[in-house]
């Protein structure tokens, strides 16, 4: 089994996120439904989930949760040899 890590940017992120939608749903209730019934619009509350969660990936740069490479790996030295042919 293997322990999968989440940084802390992304679970505030995700957090964030479900706390709008939670909000969007229940300022969307319909006045007129009984009042035992759940009558918020779940297409908007997910709408703005997903809206305040691509925006802040965007913002913040959220990876994967893996360390960040200090470079790429360098290339091997270049050399010129002379041509076979004497060119």
């Amino acid at each position: 089994m293997v322990n999968l890590h989440i940084s802390a940017v992304n679970a505030m992120i995700f957090t964030l996120a479900c706390l709008v939608a939670y909000v969007v749903y229940r300022r969307t209730k319909n006045p007129s439904v009984l009042p035992g019934r759940l009558s918020g619009d779940v297409g908007a509350a997910l709408t703005a989930a997903a809206t305040v969660l691509l925006m802040l990936a965007f913002l913040f740069g959220v990876g994967d949760g893996s360390p960040a490479s200090a470079g790429e790996e360098p290339l091997p030295p270049s050399t010129a040899s002379p041509s076979p042919h004497g060119n």
